[in-house]
């Protein structure tokens, strides 16, 4: 049954390309969110580091392209091809190098659009108009309009924009709930650890005043291991499709790992590095590049693992949970200050001495177990809620090519949903 759904360009499905404009406004804080090509990740907007701009810019920026509900922003450049859909009620500017793709409903449906640019012929559409440049590759906006894709009958369109949608509001109702429980798991870090509430008997200390009894401790006191991989020897052949995972910089996020661009290394190749086995409670930063200090706890899945080298494993000893290590890394405060000793000339590094003597406020170890026993439901409810969005977003994208190519029929996939959930 596969190509059971007509090929048509873009333009004669009825999407429409709607271009940025192309300079950057200046930034303000508060103001409207100017989307950029860092906002675009894994098929959803994520605002989290956007440029703020004045309700003036906001106006002039969008006179000509205001996203609406279920357009599509694509990347023209630097990542090209990748998406994100516009949930409904976010207002914010388009950046440069971004277009808007909009489709009026006649051939393809808007909720169905952001479907149809995520599916294999997607990709092989930016493979065949690519521009590949000397710096970055780019897609021309006029070459856009001209992609072919298989385009099913409207209501075909309707039953898998329902299906996908379904598992797509799932998977963002446990991010939602994963954020919620992150904001109560460092409110409380907040309120015990730094701002020591309850405590009206201080002492001074090189942090300033401390609750009396508490003392300052380097890391390298709280920790067991302190240390960053390799690149395994070999080179691309011990990179398989099913083999040991190995973790990279791209995978370590503030408070969240994430599983885009993981990439497996043979057994043989894993042995060689297995000084730096990723263990159960292990927290992970980039010590390197211009994702350095971004820290997460490696999940329990991503288990066996090895990091490489612009990864560093900080394992906490026992008695010191790991998110009260992991939440003083977290801290403005401890960026700033082992940014104050990176040691890169024209590249931004830190050093495993750099992190070992990072300064931290330690309580007695009554109240460390306290805070691991009043967090620990926390953190295990957001595990299981991630392995389940993990599992569903699977399942989403497994059924998206052969729904979109007709391989897959409504009715079949609907009871393949039904059986996983």
């Amino acid at each position: 049954m596969n190509g059971a759904w007509p090929l048509m360009t873009l333009a004669e499905a009825g999407v429409t390309l709607l271009d940025c404009e192309h300079r950057t406004p200046p930034p303000a804080d508060p103001g409207y969110p100017y989307v950029a090509i860092p906002q675009i990740k894994e098929g959803r907007i994520d605002l989290a580091g956007v440029r703020r701009i004045t309700r003036e810019h906001f106006i002039d920026w969008t006179r000509r392209t205001r996203p609406q509900a279920h357009d599509v922003v694509l990347v023209r450049r630097c990542n090209p091809g990748d998406t994100a859909v516009v949930p409904p009620g976010l207002d914010f500017a388009l950046g440069q190098n971004l277009v808007l793709l909009r489709a009026d409903g006649t051939r393809v449906l808007p909720r169905m659009l952001r479907w149809l640019v995520r599916g294999p012929l997607w990709w092989e559409q930016i493979g065949a108009f690519i521009n590949v440049g000397a710096v970055f590759d780019s897609l021309r906006c006029g070459d856009v309009p001209n992609f072919r894709l298989r385009i099913p009958p409207l209501p075909e369109q309707r039953a898998i924009a329902h299906i996908l949608g379904t598992l797509d509001d799932k998977i963002e109702l446990g991010r939602q709930m994963n954020k919620t429980l992150e904001d109560m798991a460092q409110a409380i870090f907040k309120s015990w650890f730094i701002d020591f509430d309850g405590h009206t008997d201080f002492v001074e200390s090189e942090l300033g005043p401390i609750p009396r009894g508490w003392e300052v401790r380097r890391l390298q006191e709280l920790t067991s291991k302190i240390g960053s991989g390799a690149t395994p020897r070999g080179g691309s052949q011990v990179y398989v499709d099913d083999g040991i995972n190995f973790v990279r910089s791209q995978n370590v996020h503030d408070s969240a790992f994430t599983w885009s661009g993981m990439v497996t290394i043979t057994a043989e190749a894993a042995e060689a590095l297995r000084s730096v086995t990723v263990q159960t409670g292990d927290v992970l930063i980039n010590i390197t590049g211009d994702s350095i200090l971004r820290t997460c706890v490696a999940p329990p899945d991503v288990l066996p693992a090895r990091v490489n080298q612009h990864v560093a494993i900080v394992r906490p000893i026992q008695g010191v949970p790991t998110h009260f290590v992991h939440r003083h890394l977290l801290r403005p405060w401890t960026k700033e200050y082992l940014l104050g000793h990176s040691a890169g000339a024209t590249r931004k590094a830190i050093t495993k001495g750099h992190l070992e003597g990072i300064p931290i406020a330690v309580p007695r170890a009554e109240k460390l177990a306290q805070f691991a026993s009043t967090t620990g439901p926390l953190f295990e409810k957001a595990v299981a809620a991630e392995a389940e969005s993990r599992t569903l977003a699977a399942l989403r994208d497994t059924l998206l090519p052969k729904l979109i190519s007709g391989e897959l029929r409504v009715p079949e996939a609907e009871e393949i949903v039904a059986d996983a959930t």
